[in-house]
């Protein structure tokens, strides 16, 4: 009998055990990678939350307005010069010694007349004033000579009356012998009537010595006086005519009155002087020029004598000058679509800048030491005039990531000034930090994100 084959339980395949295995895991890995993703989310540190501004620091410094004006520099001091012989004397001009540009200083000869017929009279002058010299000295001697004459006359004259008065006192005395004789019949009639003739003699001599001293006294020199005051006046006016022939002369020559560099020639060598109707030249001193600016109407408000200038001139780039305002004119100058108020600015000392030279003037029109400061575009206008409103942000917490956060109010401020950069305020302390260019929805109270200013500022190249 044949026995039958055993019997052999079939093999599971392993092929067909795989897939029941991934079913089985991967829906507890999903749930686990899930869980992870979920936790993770949970566990990583979030930003701060709130509206991202940008914001500035209150400064405390000097604030400053100006205003801006183009003008023309023009000298201070610019003296016309004029021959003064020019329309008297017909005399051309010999030399021009300066040009335009020259410095000259006072004194210097400018330029020359043709002044050969001046020289001639000028000599002509001084031989008739040696000549009148000479006349006036001899006129001098014969008045001397003659005065001495009458010197010797009233002295002689003297002894003439002298002599006739001792003469008479003789014939006196012997006239009273004879009479006194005559009675006693010792002397003849003859003897006394000659006595009485010698007395009568006596008397007359006397008085003409009397007249002779009287005219002798009395007389003066008549001819000889007249001489010399003739020749008194001839020297006199020979002294004249070689003054004016002297003036003449130093007219014919033309000098600088003052110190300073020419700014015009307006004659020339063969020419008469005062052809052009002008000065002949023009002498104005750089050490005192100003600068005349035309400034809008609406600045002059702002516009006061003794406010610091500083002027950049278009001729010297590099070169700066500072000045001050000198004279602000009282009324405006309508020429022209606009009016304009001329302001006229001094420049002590400055170097290298011509009169005609074109110039920019700041003018600082208000300087506020100390000032507390916030840019222009941080503002906003505030309910009232002169004042300004500004968003304060309060900060509220340590760094995030880079970022602070903090509550932003609104806040009115007193407008001090302003220009085109900064609003001078009070209200604000050196510090605080205000939103800059604020957004109109930004609301009061509200939470706001922003970097460390001091950090941006470090942060610029």
């Amino acid at each position: 009998m044949t026995a039958s084959p055993e019997h052999t339980p079939p093999v599971p395949s392993t092929r067909s055990r795989r897939p029941s295995l991934l079913r089985r895991l991967w829906l507890p890995g999903l749930i686990v990678l899930s869980v992870g993703i979920t936790a993770a989310a949970l566990l990583r540190p979030s930003g701060p939350s709130g509206t991202p501004v940008n914001v500035v620091k209150a400064l405390s410094q000097t604030f400053t307005r100006t205003v801006s004006g183009t003008g023309t520099a023009k000298a201070q001091v610019a003296r016309n010069v004029n021959f003064p012989v020019s329309g008297t004397v017909s005399s051309s001009v010999a030399s021009v010694n300066v040009a335009v540009g020259d410095a000259v200083k006072a004194g210097g000869l400018l330029a020359r007349l043709d002044s050969a017929a001046q020289s001639r009279e000028l000599q002509s002058a001084q031989a008739a004033l040696t000549a009148a010299s000479s006349d006036l000295e001899r006129a001098r001697a014969a008045a001397s000579d003659a005065a001495q004459d009458l010197t010797r006359s009233r002295t002689a004259a003297e002894l003439t009356l002298a002599s006739a008065q001792d003469a008479l006192s003789s014939a006196q005395r012997t006239l009273r012998n004879q009479l006194s004789l005559h009675k006693l019949g010792a002397v003849s009639d003859q003897d006394l009537i000659t006595a009485r003739s010698a007395q009568a003699e006596a008397q007359r001599k006397l008085d003409q010595a009397r007249s002779e001293l009287r005219y002798a006294v009395n007389r003066t020199p008549q001819s000889t006086a007249a001489s010399v005051a003739g020749g008194a006046s001839a020297l006199a006016a020979a002294r004249v005519r070689v003054q004016n022939a002297q003036a003449a002369l130093r007219d014919a020559e033309l000098r600088a009155p003052v110190g300073g560099v020419i700014s015009a020639v307006n004659v020339s060598v063969g020419n008469a002087p005062g052809g052009t109707g002008g000065p002949a030249f023009v002498i104005t001193d750089p050490a005192q020029l100003y600068l005349q600016v035309p400034f809008d109407e609406t600045r002059a408000p702002d516009l006061r004598p003794g406010q610091p200038v500083s002027v950049a001139f278009d001729a010297l780039p590099d070169k700066a000058a500072t000045g001050t305002v000198d004279r602000v004119d009282p009324t405006a100058d309508a020429s022209g679509n606009a009016a304009s108020v001329v302001v006229r600015i001094r420049l002590p000392g400055v170097v290298g800048v011509k009169p005609g030279f074109t110039g920019t003037a700041t003018v600082t029109v208000r300087r506020i030491v100390g000032a507390v400061t916030v840019p222009i575009e941080a503002t906003l206008e505030g309910a009232s005039k002169g004042s300004l409103k500004v968003f304060r942000v309060t900060p509220e917490a340590k760094p995030v990531n880079g970022q602070l956060t903090g509550t932003a109010q609104p806040l009115t401020l007193t407008l001090l000034d302003r220009n085109t950069n900064l609003a001078a305020v009070t209200g604000l302390k050196a510090g605080d930090l205000i939103v800059n260019t604020p957004s109109p929805e930004l609301a009061a109270g509200a939470r706001v994100t922003y970097s460390d200013p001091a950090i941006k500022s470090a942060a610029k190249p």
